[in-house]
Formats: structure tokens, C-alpha cells, sequence
């Protein structure tokens, strides 16, 4: 039997103009994103696929085993629960024809950030998962992480330092 599914906040509707750092994790935490051709394709789909639901993709980062992306709702009617879960959906099929096995565990886990909430760490931490976790040496070496808003250059002078914490 599965996990129970990450609890969405019961009294947040998860609609409009609000920034989400989410987080979907792989089955059995199975290293699905080294497959190159694969992780090639969902990290050249992730900004048009969030964009044309009312999202701008602040950042994005495919590990070996997760994704992380921050979202921006620039619309009133961005929706992230449908919008994830159609993305998840569409991931997961194109994963499926080509393996026959699931690619997802069950839901996702959100951190709706608050106006005090610093985008620059959200984004720092991020980015530099791919440095944490011994895959390269600096953060802009990383082929599977950027962004719909900004070029990696930005980021890092938004962002402050790529030194891992």
C-alpha cells in the first residue's frame, strides 16, 4: 500500500496570483530523470506547459529521482492543483509507453510562499540541489534546471551566491 497522499492546505484554494515551490517525487525514489532523452523532453516542455495554464516557471530543477519547480500564478484563474495534476498526468503516460511502469509516487508536496517569504532563497536552494547532491561542481553546469522568466545569469544576480549552504 502507498503513502497516504501530501495534505493540501484545506483552506487554501490554490488559485491565483500566489508563487508555489512543489515538489514530485518518483516511485520508490527510482532514478527515472537520468534517462537523457527523456529528461531532454519534460524540461523543454515544463515552461510551455505551465505558461499556457497562467503560470511563469520562476525555476525548475529535474533530479535524478524529483522535481522541483517554483510557480507564479500570473493570472486570477491559475489553478496549480489542475495544472499539476494534468502535468503530472502527461509525464507519467509518456513515461509509461515507453517503460511500462509508473513513474510517480501518489500527490506532490506545496509550500504556497508568503509575501515575506524570500523568492531569492527558494530559488538558491533549488538550483544548487544538483551541487548538494554531488552531481556537479557549480550550479549553472546542471543541464536540467532553469527557467521561463529569467536567464541563469539573473537568477544567480537575483539569487545572490551559488555556494552551497
Amino acid at each position: 500500500m502507498w503513502p497516504r497522499r501530501p495534505p493540501r492546505a484545506p483552506s487554501f484554494e490554490y488559485l491565483g496570483r500566489y508563487r508555489y515551490f512543489v515538489t514530485a517525487v518518483t516511485r520508490d525514489r527510482a532514478q527515472s530523470f537520468r534517462n537523457v532523452d527523456f529528461v531532454s523532453q519534460v524540461a523543454a516542455q515544463i515552461p510551455p506547459f505551465f505558461e499556457q495554464r497562467g503560470f511563469a516557471v520562476t525555476a525548475y530543477c529535474l533530479m535524478p529521482d524529483h522535481v522541483h519547480l517554483l510557480l507564479e500564478g500570473i493570472s486570477d484563474d491559475a489553478d496549480l492543483r489542475e495544472a499539476f495534476r494534468v502535468w503530472k498526468q502527461l509525464v507519467g503516460y509518456a513515461w509509461k509507453s515507453r517503460r511500462h511502469e509508473p513513474l510517480w509516487q501518489t500527490g506532490y508536496y506545496d509550500h504556497v510562499l508568503r509575501e515575506r517569504d524570500d523568492t531569492c532563497a527558494v530559488v538558491r536552494y533549488l538550483l544548487n540541489n544538483p551541487v548538494r547532491a554531488g552531481l556537479v561542481q557549480d550550479a549553472a553546469d546542471y543541464k536540467w534546471s532553469g527557467s521561463s522568466r529569467y536567464t541563469f545569469l539573473e537568477l544567480a544576480e537575483h539569487a545572490g551566491t551559488w555556494t552551497p549552504w
